[in-house]
């Protein structure tokens, strides 16, 4: 009886490994992107049809990067309890137990059977090269599997260099350049795509997103979005025309916010602070939190962020008396639920607001002024708001996966211009004289798409979306005793009386500009694998677009300019096109991808809304602009993952450039002129050179210019062909390196970096130039428990480099000069 009990179990077992080992040895397409370590462990077990069974408390405080590919469950397994103490082992062919390992040293060697497409390099790395999870595609997707040109910061790579807004990162990434300017409006330029480094009459050129919402205007734009990069999952930058997929705005590419989505399974917090002194200005300090709580275990989860950020000014207003004029402060945050009622259904809520005050906006006039100076008669300030509302919800198919967002997003901005210097002669002892724009822009989206299941011979994803915007543009100028001198130099020509009814309140233009946009669009692309080699990508989308303005203007400026005290005038643009988009992609193995690309972008056209002048006709509307954009691109993983090499080169095709211009009295209009084109290479290389020590670098080359003569107004100053359009350095250059000792006490860090942009022109056919600067920061960190501190220097040579620069007077807009400081964080 015994020996056939003994039997009995001995085969029992040998029939439980056999299935385990079975099970364990089936490829399936698996695609975990990075995430705590029990959602992630969930997921895996739906994915293989498996149970698992682990200590909460284990895993609770463990993340894990994820894994992608084609794998058996032993291969994901590893892959995700790589870098912890957890091992596991099969109880039965469809159980698995995570189980607390006995100490061991956790710089074993990986297994040599698994897949180098399983975002590791090798598990007795510390800085490992992740494998970034984006929706550049309107679906999740690896960064580096993507054919196109997609760059992501994470949140950690942003953390590591101290990255807060869009002037510490975004130029980071290669082909693309910040403008920095006036606070809450300065602009990105994407491969030399930009007439000018300051904001477009239309549309820009430029788009930006939260979690794939547009937030750029369709006229105009009255404030560009910089969310502070606290908490953010990644900024992903998508270089080349976007049309396809992201709509209008996106002509020479997009920048994306990816939130950091509520975790249900844990409970997280974050503490930071900051203190530096900025050299020849004043101080920073900043203070920020996160908060994740679960409400329902598993299910439903809230996560709050809040920022308060107070930059220190460093240019001194002589005309005001004020030193250090220029301190922005940056409040607001975001509270984000997501509600998992059941595996396929996910349903979330988002809703941010920050708001930007700028106490006088940051230019030197150099000829004037004198260095880090400026002379204005009253502080140019400026005030910024952008609040959006995103309600999401996503719900798996076994045929896909449908996503219905809708969002609210709304901007708001004020700002004062000092026109003294500009209007003084028509208003002589008029001052100050100023120019205000209180301004708003309101808009609802709502897209639906659907998207197949990946992994299979063909994939398809259509949508269809609307945008509906309203803008309230307003232009008030004025400044005290404007209707007494209007009285006195123009009474006896006009008629006594005329300063009250041409200048009431001393206001002699009130120039009022609704704008309305509208934004439809069916969009879809489908890819077909023709095997594990070959695919291809077709993609389009049919759009409409229509903006109506209106222009509605009072006051003795009106009365010179039209001859009339009060002006109305209004118009209508509309047009219907198609983007369509085509890339063919070839990867011989995991370590290796090569795809070719063409692409098409557009943005809205418009009407102009201001009279002619006598002797100059402005046109009555200008067009949408397109572009088509071609790209070869190369992804290359070497000696283990240990180096990754990025390469791509692109021409660009741009016809019927939208211009910003002005008529002999200064009004601003737009018009369609010129052709140009941009081609260049960029090159991204990662190497871990050893355990601790990690280096990458990214390298641009640029020829943005003009390809026929431009003669803007229609009078004698000519561009040329050849002119470098605005902002176009021909030469960029990033580096980084980070030193993480993490098996020392306190795991001591030290990160280096270097950017370097070549000389461009700040606007066509003037004198202003900008770039030609390095900027060198550097970074020391210590942890200890739950804390962190870092020591850091930004700009450490204290270059003044000008980031944007105007003429006229030249006025120039400079980087931050040498910051020295210290961060304290707390991770609970």
């Amino acid at each position: 009886m015994r020996l056939s009990v003994l039997a009995a179990a001995i085969s029992l077992s040998v029939g439980l490994s056999m299935a385990a080992d079975v099970q364990a040895a089936i490829k399936k397409r698996t695609f975990i992107p990075a995430q705590g370590l029990g959602p992630a462990l969930r997921a895996f077990a739906k994915d293989h049809k498996l149970q698992i069974i682990y200590v909460s408390e284990e895993v609770a405080k463990l993340h894990t990067r994820g894994v992608i590919g084609d794998v058996t469950s032993d291969e994901a397994l590893r892959a995700l309890l790589q870098g912890t103490d957890l091992e596991y082992r099969y109880l039965d062919e469809r159980t698995v137990t995570v189980f607390s390992a006995p100490e061991t040293e956790s710089t074993s060697a990986v297994d040599s059977s698994e897949p180098p497409h399983l975002a590791q390099a090798s598990a007795d790395a510390s800085l490992l090269l992740e494998e970034v999870i984006v929706t550049a595609t309107k679906r999740p997707e690896a960064v580096r599997r993507i054919s196109g040109s997609v760059s992501a910061l994470t949140g950690s790579e942003l953390e590591r260099v101290g990255a807060q807004s869009m002037a510490d990162y975004i130029s980071r990434t290669p082909g693309v350049i910040f403008n920095g300017s006036a606070p809450g409006n300065s602009s990105v330029t994407i491969r030399g795509i930009s007439t000018t480094t300051r904001i477009d009459q239309g549309q820009g050129t430029t788009g930006y997103f939260l979690d794939d919402v547009p937030l750029t205007d369709p006229f105009f734009a009255i404030a560009i979005p910089d969310i502070d990069a606290f908490d953010v999952n990644n900024v992903s930058v998508l270089r080349g025309p976007q049309g396809t997929l992201f709509g209008s705005a996106s002509l020479g590419g997009a920048i994306n916010y990816q939130t950091a989505r509520p975790d249900a399974s844990r409970w997280d917090a974050r503490v930071q602070g900051s203190y530096a002194g900025v050299t020849g200005g004043g101080s920073n300090q900043s203070g920020k939190v996160m908060i994740n709580a679960p409400i329902v275990s598993d299910q439903l989860a809230l996560r709050g962020v809040y920022v308060y950020r107070d930059d220190a000014g460093f240019i001194d207003n002589v005309g005001t008396g004020r030193r250090d004029a220029d301190r922005v402060l940056i409040r607001g945050g975001r509270v984000q639920a997501l509600w998992t009622p059941t595996d396929r259904t996910k349903v979330n809520y988002l809703f941010l607001n920050q708001t930007l005050n700028n106490d006088d906006v940051g230019y030197q006039e150099p000829q004037t002024a004198g260095r880090l100076r400026k002379n204005t008669v009253v502080p140019e300030f400026g005030e910024y708001e952008t609040t959006l509302h995103n309600l999401r919800v996503d719900q798996e198919f076994g045929f896909g996966t449908l996503t219905v967002s809708a969002a609210h997003h709304e901007k708001r901005s004020d700002n004062i211009e000092d026109a003294t210097g500009d209007l003084q002669s028509l208003l002589p002892g008029v001052t100050p004289i100023t120019i205000s724009a209180p301004s708003t822009s309101r808009g609802k989206t709502f897209e639906v798409r659907l998207a197949s299941p990946t992994g299979r011979s063909f994939e398809y994803l259509i949508g269809a979306m609307r945008d509906d915007t309203r803008m309230n543009i307003r232009n008030l100028a004025g400044g005290p005793g404007t209707a007494a001198v209007i009285e006195e130099v123009f009474g006896p020509l006009l008629g006594e009386g005329i300063g009250e009814i041409s200048a009431p309140g001393d206001i002699f233009l009130d120039a009022r500009i609704p704008v309305r946009g509208e934004e439809r669009a069916l969009f879809g692309e489908a890819t077909y694998h023709f095997n594990d080699v070959w695919k291809m990508t077709l993609g389009g989308r049919a759009f409409e677009t229509k903006v109506e303005n209106e222009t509605l203007s009072s006051g003795f400026y009106t009365l010179l300019t039209t001859g009339a005290l009060q002006s109305a005038e209004s118009g209508t643009q509309k047009e219907n096109g198609f983007t369509p988009k085509i890339s063919v992609t070839w990867t011989p193995g995991d370590d290796f991808m090569a795809y070719g690309l063409a692409s098409k972008g557009f943005r809205y056209g418009g009407p102009n809304i201001i009279v002619s002048e006598p002797g100059f006709t402005v046109p009555r509307q200008f067009d949408s602009d397109s572009l088509f954009n071609y790209e070869l691109g190369v992804r290359s993983d070497l000696f283990g993952q240990r180096v990754r090499l990025d390469g791509t080169v692109f021409y660009i095709d741009w016809r019927d450039i939208q211009l910003r211009q002005q008529t002999p009295l200064r009004l601003n209009y737009a018009s369609n002129a010129g052709k140009a084109e941009s081609y260049g290479v960029e090159g991204t290389a990662t190497w871990l050179i050893a355990r601790d020590l990690l280096f990458t670098t990214n390298l641009t080359y640029l020829n943005a210019e003009l390809v026929e003569d431009f003669n803007p107004g229609g009078g004698q100053d000519i561009v040329p062909a050849g002119s470098t359009l605005p902002g176009a350095s021909q030469w960029q250059v990033s580096s980084t390196l980070t030193y993480e000792m993490s098996r020392l006490p306190l795991a001591p860090s030290f990160v280096l970096s270097h950017r370097y942009l070549s000389e461009a022109p700040g606007i066509f056919g003037a004198g202003a130039e900008q770039g030609d600067f390095s900027v060198v920061d550097a970074r020391v960190a210590l942890r200890f428990n739950q804390f962190s501190l870092t020591a850091f220097v930004n700009n450490v040579t204290n270059s003044h480099g000008v980031t944007t620069a105007l003429d006229d007077p030249l006025q120039q807009y400079l980087i931050r000069p040498r910051t020295v400081g210290v961060t304290l964080d707390y991770r609970l």
